[in-house]
């Protein structure tokens, strides 16, 4: 019997250490896939939003995790969120997915993650539907993590902290290449990177001129720019891509 128990309490521990509700779609020649999931970054930390991105079968971006900070509410939105909707649609130019979360103990504050994958990268945005807990909505800051499987040369060479404009380029060491970039859309802010730690990148929000040191206010629903991938095999490949482009307003 305290064999036996013993056993499952190890299963269940590492059981814990697995991602949670998976969601999958890859680029219409299959080259390209995106997982979106909920992983928990450390022992002892909340669950949170997460995804990854694979080239021909390697991981290009690994576990990066995703949230928005909501201005005096606590947690992050992103973190401690439970799927509970999952939509799919194909084209010839895309695969895509709408994944549905709700906040577990928030009253009701909801997070969707829009993702679409082409032949030549990734496009995600924040979607947040309409909700009493999140109207108005008073962003103030997003956090958006650009996790690099290999640590570049382009990657290792920035400070720590510092700010780094976009488009971002960088190889990845017998895989290919990434440029990271994002969608326009004038009355969202434009969004920079740092380095946090190790090939880390995360998206930061500059704040308003005014002293409520809030990035972005308005209401809900609420659409966020296209945060986009280029992929290719050379860096010529992703610094010509029209992906951005066509997902520009």
């Amino acid at each position: 019997m305290r064999r036996s128990r013993a056993c499952f309490l190890v299963l269940a521990a590492v059981s814990a250490g697995f991602a949670q509700d998976p969601q999958r779609v890859a680029s219409p020649d299959g080259q390209i896939e995106f997982r979106l999931f909920i992983d928990q970054p450390e022992s002892g930390a909340l669950f949170r939003l997460a995804y990854r991105v694979d080239y021909h079968g390697q991981p290009l971006l690994d576990t990066s995790f995703l949230a928005l900070r909501i201005h005096n509410q606590e947690p992050d939105l992103g973190d401690n969120v439970g799927l509970t909707g999952i939509r799919t649609m194909a084209s010839k130019q895309y695969n895509a997915l709408i994944a549905e979360y709700m906040q577990n103990g928030s009253l009701g504050r909801r997070i969707n993650v829009e993702a679409r994958v082409y032949n030549d990268g990734v496009a995600f945005r924040y979607v947040i539907p309409e909700s009493t807990p999140l109207s108005p909505m008073l962003l103030d800051n997003e956090f958006t993590e650009f996790a690099f499987a290999k640590t570049s040369e382009a990657v290792a060479k920035i400070p720590p902290g510092s700010v780094v404009a976009l488009p971002f380029v960088a190889e990845q060491p017998g895989i290919g290449w990434v440029a990271l970039d994002e969608a326009l859309d004038v009355s969202y802010p434009r969004m920079y990177v740092t380095r946090q730690d190790g090939a880390i990148l995360i998206s930061r929000l500059p704040p308003r001129p005014d002293e409520s040191n809030l990035a972005w206010e308005g209401t809900t629903p609420m659409v966020c720019p296209w945060r986009v991938l280029s992929i290719g095999a050379t860096r010529q490949q992703v610094s010509e891509s029209k992906l951005v482009r066509s997902l520009n307003p």
